[in-house]
């Protein structure tokens, strides 16, 4: 039940280079930004005009490229270009890292947020969708990658002896849960609550336009991408959003609900850069770093976050009738270590992951990294063992016995 290929693409030419000048622009925006925040003041005049020539000649070079390719009648695979997996990693990170200086108009580097299939973007109509996931099913899973990240982050080789059966979630649960996985791209550098209005807005086109009625959604996020997906949930509860009646569960994988320790680090690390002159070009590039980030510092879901000090807004346990699992991975294989407790995955310590104040079902697993949570089996077997049940445990309790990677 996986959805099959599809070449329907949304305003990518055959012929043409608007997409490589798209990406090559938004990474000339990214070198500039951090040059302006190292000298501010004695290269800035010179700085404008270099990199307004650059990013001139790569527009102007784009479309006299594009031109001559068509008087002569070549076709050229820049699309192909664009879409591989160097050129998309370096986007998510430019994108994550460094807010919306690298694109603004949703396609290469998108700050639009777009569904993918193949890693390439599916137009939002129902002819659309209809050729690109021709088996699709009532049950529609989401999938949301987390910062600097793309879709591209939850496929990967099939290695079984590395605990790493098939390619990706989704075409598992396809074939296991009778359902159909719809990946999703997002800028990580916009603020958490911004992507999650726009996860709305688009799971509502989603519904409407679906191939056949949409009788539940299943919401999957990865770190950031779990944040994105609770935001959504939130800001649509309580209002006329006909999506959210079809949400029935919420999986959040490694997400920093109280917050990511490497980020606050960073606003006490500018603070104290802060105190001395000789350090300015250093709070200057640390600030370069993107809303979503900072958004990262306390888990914060909605607009009232101090844009400096990271403040989060207030919690709440979100919509009744939307069940949550939030799986929490640690180094140790020890439950309630020390170590676990302190260095968690990598990124985000169990405490946050596993955020007890929230109404939510937790699941810890031993002996795996941040991005094992992306591919590992074993977490495969959490999630797809907690969709298939009914029920559930109380709320904040645990779902099954702590489990470790052998």
């Amino acid at each position: 039940m996986a959805p099959k290929k599809s070449s329907k693409i949304a305003g990518e030419p055959d012929v043409g280079f608007e997409p490589l000048v798209e990406v090559l622009s938004g990474l000339v925006s990214v070198v500039e930004g951090v040059q302006r925040a190292l000298s501010p003041r004695v290269h800035d005049a010179l700085a404008a005009s270099v990199f307004g020539k650059v990013r001139s000649g790569v527009t102007t070079g784009g479309a006299v490229a594009g031109s001559v390719a068509r008087l002569v009648g070549v076709s050229l695979p820049v699309t192909t270009v664009v879409e591989s997996g160097v050129v998309q990693r370096a986007v998510g990170v430019a994108n994550g890292a460094f807010t919306e200086r690298a694109g603004s108009r949703g396609g290469a580097i998108p700050a639009a947020m777009t569904v993918r299939l193949d890693h390439r973007r599916v137009v939002l109509d129902r002819e659309s969708l209809a050729a690109a996931y021709p088996s699709a099913t009532g049950r529609v899973v989401v999938f949301l990658h987390g910062l600097v990240e793309t879709e591209r982050s939850w496929f990967h080789r099939s290695q079984p002896g590395k605990a790493r059966t098939g390619t990706d979630f989704g075409s598992r649960l396809a074939d296991d849960l009778a359902s159909t996985p719809v990946y999703v791209r997002y800028n990580t550098g916009r603020r958490i609550c911004d992507n999650g209005r726009e996860l709305g807005d688009l799971l509502a086109e989603l519904v409407e336009e679906w191939p056949m009625p949409v009788t539940e959604i299943i919401l999957i996020g990865h770190s950031m991408g779990g944040l994105v997906a609770r935001s959504a949930v939130r800001q649509a509860d309580g209002q006329v959003a006909p999506w959210l009646s079809k949400v029935t569960r919420l999986v959040c994988l490694g997400s920093p609900h109280t917050g990511a320790p490497l980020e606050r680090g960073a606003v006490r690390v500018a603070e104290v850069f802060g105190r001395f002159a000789v350090l300015a070009p250093g709070v200057r590039l640390l600030a370069l770093r993107s809303d979503g980030i900072k958004d990262l510092a306390r888990g914060a879901l909605h607009q009232d976050r101090l844009a400096e000090d990271g403040a989060a807004g207030p919690v709440d346990a979100g919509p009744a009738g939307v069940r949550q699992l939030f799986v929490v991975a640690t180094l140790s294989r020890s439950r309630g270590s020390l170590w676990g407790r302190l260095i968690g995955d990598l990124m985000v310590a169990p405490a946050s992951a596993g955020d007890r104040s929230q109404s939510a079902d937790l699941e810890w697993l031993g002996g795996l990294h941040h991005f094992d949570l992306l591919r590992h089996d074993s977490v495969y077997d959490v999630v797809l063992g907690w969709l298939r049940t009914s029920g559930g445990s109380p709320a904040g309790g645990d779902t099954a016995a702590a489990r470790s990677r052998a």
